[in-house]
């Protein structure tokens, strides 16, 4: 099966080439030796996480479907199970809504029958009793005061918007486990630093991502490897953020 996965990634990749070779020689040759042979190369990722990140970034974008195909399969090729794939693309209905989900789900299908895998239905649901209180502890593991700071701020617009976050987000989400918290906080940095719309949930999944146990020069490398993707005024604002939280955290120590 991994044999299989490496053929349709790199039939995948030649396809790429050929065809954009055919309307501009150079935009192949940049694509290849900077993504690859420059962002790819370097040592600060392992591949799996790598193509953890991409996933989440390219479903929350929800704009380059064929890439996001050609991903999963890569994802699959290195390491990942269709479960770990599938956990990622779920939890992006937290940071880019049901739609983009739904439709990285088909392209998961698409890529899972091609390659002759099933995925198991067993529920991974938690539960429905004590989401919040359980929301509210796994929260806690990467926000210790993120509780009180939704509270406060939107309390006195409605009570359920907080209760909401907390209980779906992560009663819900997060709790289905699989995942470790190191994985989970770096497809969500993925994909907010890809989607460029919430610079202070970036930031605060920043803090998520050092207290789940990632470096600051992991998260720099996501934000580079989110250059290839969403560009560079995208990846340098992931990178100035990082090592502002950075140096926030380590006042505060």
């Amino acid at each position: 099966m991994e044999g299989e996965n490496c053929s349709r990634s790199m039939e995948a990749g030649i396809q790429v080439e050929e065809t954009i070779n055919r309307i501009c020689p150079d935009l192949a040759r940049y694509l290849i030796e900077y993504s690859f042979g420059e962002i790819y190369a370097r040592d600060g990722l392992d591949n799996r996480t790598r193509e953890l990140a991409v996933v989440a970034a390219l479903t929350a974008m929800g704009t380059a479907a064929p890439q996001l195909k050609v991903h999963t399969h890569a994802a699959l090729h290195v390491g990942c199970i269709p479960e770990e794939i599938r956990e990622v693309i779920i939890q992006m209905c937290g940071y880019a809504g049901f739609p983009a989900t739904l439709n990285a789900m088909k392209t998961l299908v698409e890529v899972l029958q091609e390659t002759g895998q099933a995925l198991p239905t067993d529920s991974l649901h938690a539960g429905s009793e004590g989401r919040y209180e359980r929301g509210k502890n796994l929260l806690a593991m990467i926000a210790p005061e993120q509780e009180r700071i939704l509270k406060e701020t939107y309390d006195p617009i409605n009570p359920d918007i907080a209760k909401y976050v907390i209980a779906f987000g992560y009663g819900d989400i997060y709790a289905r486990g699989l995942l470790s918290l190191r994985d989970r906080q770096v497809a969500t940095i993925a994909a907010l630093a890809a989607k460029g719309t919430a610079p202070s949930q970036l930031r605060f999944h920043i803090g998520g991502g050092f207290r789940a146990g990632l470096s600051e020069a992991e998260i720099v490398e996501i934000m580079l490897l989110i250059s290839i993707y969403a560009g560079f005024p995208a990846a340098l604002n992931g990178i100035l953020a990082t090592h502002e939280v950075a140096a926030s955290m380590k006042e505060n120590e």
